[in-house]
């Protein structure tokens, strides 16, 4: 199953290197800014459901309430589909109303560009509220393969239909706004893909399900069973939607400030589409394996606050922090120092380059806020999190409106980093009130910082000599970087490795909790940090 989710998470990001040289920046704009509607949209229509159908399923399941279970099935399928129709209707008229407040230098311009793109990706809210229905019932029962499945098979079917359909429409004379929506509804396709493989695992499930339970009715009102609903699915829903707010405050300041500093709307746009969806992208990186630590952690944490146990409390929140950033520092450290040949690969180009530079502080603060959120979480504070990101997201909107109009698209991403900063402070901050714990992180991260430190003077110079090799061997611009890549990261690899085992970066066992590479590497480390 992590195979799984792991590949799912690759393709979603990796299609961003052949759609950049179909539709190029202003198109990558076009395509983010669609995508930053929708994400608000099918946050509210998705959000909270799975993970609220698969704890009330399981419990009812073993309380052999199974009348109860299946009212829920149909219930929530009903509600979702509802809400997914009425949410299409939504996005597809309120389209030349968000393209012109995106652009309200330009907003012809604006409505002629993104209309297209948005109405295009309408279309999956017709799909995805139900596919997370599914997602959730299976769940439920404990049957966690063919969600993973089906979101690998969703995501590479998306990607598919992404890159074709761009390539496709720009060959045949498209403009790059055509290409853009013809982009934007491969989301619509990768859904299809995906809920019919839920469907085939759903169908065969109930069938057994309703012969063995026939006769079996709820026990409890409709009215109590949407209660529950809430209860659980609410705090994560807003939890959920506070990042697509994040990217709507992007959407409806970066644009318009640039075009009112002197941008024109294709040059705005392709600037904005460096930073959402090629810098910002890279970020994905670590909170992917910040998330996978996260849901490791969070049961546990909460099993240690049910038994007071303030020991175990406290070893398993600092171990989980030490264990993030042992694996978001290098991230960050390739990304400030290798920007420019991962910029050449990622785009045919050097545009972005000081952007991801800049971005790499941001995955560090943007890994620690959302681990900090699980370790909230965990001990039973649901809200406080929300509220910390929301004041996050308004430092952010003030530093966007003081920063742009001199930093320009720089002044975006510091802004966004500046928010990130604030958010993570005060999970943390939260995190040693309610789970009565001190700690450093500075000191928790030290020993991971100073191998990274070395870390990057190994990057510098594996970049350097991949570089005057990679010009001996060929003068092809992207096999140089691949080179300066592959070069810089193995010999990066070996010393941060080796430097963190020699500085006490990690324990074995918080090593184990890593994703995919943990539990081999563990073996070469002490049980114990020095």
């Amino acid at each position: 199953m992590v195979a799984m989710v792991t590949l799912a998470k690759l393709l979603g990001l990796m299609y961003i290197i052949p759609l950049t040289r179909i539709i190029h920046a202003e198109g990558l704009g076009i395509y983010g800014q669609a995508y930053n509607f929708y994400i608000i949209l099918n946050t509210l229509s998705t959000s909270g459901f799975p993970t609220a159908m698969a704890k009330l399923i399981s419990e009812r399941l073993a309380l052999k309430r199974f009348g109860d279970v299946e009212q829920m099935y149909r219930l929530t399928v009903r509600i979702v589909f509802v809400l997914g129709v009425i949410l299409f209707v939504v996005m597809w008229y309120g389209a030349p109303v968000y393209s012109h407040l995106v652009a309200l230098k330009e907003p012809a311009a604006g409505a002629s560009a993104m209309t297209l793109s948005i109405r295009a990706l309408s279309f999956a809210l017709l799909v995805v509220p139900v596919m997370s229905a599914l997602r959730g019932y299976l769940q439920g029962f404990q049957e966690m393969e063919p969600s993973a499945y089906s979101q690998a098979l969703e995501q590479f079917v998306r990607v598919v239909a992404i890159v074709v359909g761009a390539y496709v429409v720009v060959k045949q004379g498209g403009s790059i706004a055509a290409g853009a929506a013809a982009a934007t509804f491969g989301a619509f396709v990768g859904a299809l893909a995906g809920v019919v493989m839920l469907i085939a695992a759903v169908v065969p499930l109930r069938r057994d399900f309703i012969r063995r339970t026939r006769g079996t009715k709820p026990s409890e009102s409709v009215k109590r069973t949407l209660y529950e609903m809430y209860q659980i699915g609410m705090p994560v829903s807003l939890g959920n939607l506070v990042v697509p707010f994040s990217g709507l405050v992007d959407s409806l300041t970066v644009q318009n400030l640039l075009m009112f500093s002197g941008y024109s709307f294709a040059s705005a746009t392709a600037a904005y589409g460096i930073l959402s969806r090629q810098a910002m992208q890279l970020v994905q990186l670590p909170l992917a394996f910040a998330g996978a630590l996260g849901i490791a952690i969070l049961p546990a944490l909460a099993e240690s606050k049910a038994l007071h146990d303030k020991a175990a409390i406290y070893t398993r929140i600092t171990g989980t922090i030490r264990s993030m950033m042992f694996m978001t520092l290098p991230v960050a450290a390739s990304l400030l120092v290798l920007a420019a040949p991962i910029d050449e690969i990622w785009a045919g180009n050097h545009d972005g380059a000081v952007i991801i530079s800049s971005v790499s502080f941001m995955s560090i603060f943007s890994s620690l806020e959302l681990i900090s959120t699980f370790l909230l979480q965990g001990l039973g504070k649901m809200y406080r999190p929300v509220r910390n990101m929301m004041i996050g997201v308004g430092v952010k909107l003030v530093f966007n409106l003081t920063l742009i109009p001199h930093f320009h698209i720089l002044g975006a991403a510091i802004a966004t980093t500046i928010g990130y900063v604030v958010s993570s402070t005060l999970n943390v901050m939260a995190v040693k009130k309610y789970g009565q714990v001190q700690f450093s992180v500075w000191r928790l991260s030290a020993p991971s910082t100073l191998a990274s430190i070395f870390l990057c003077v190994t990057l510098a110079v594996g970049s350097w000599a991949g570089f005057h090799l990679g010009n001996a061997l060929t003068h092809a611009a992207f096999a140089i970087a691949s080179i300066q890549i592959l070069i810089s990261i193995g010999l990066g690899g070996i010393v941060y490795v080796w430097l963190s085992i020699v500085f006490g970066a990690v324990s074995g066992p918080e090593l184990a909790r890593v994703p995919l590479v943990g539990r081999r590497l563990s073996r070469f480390v002490p049980s114990k940090v020095r």
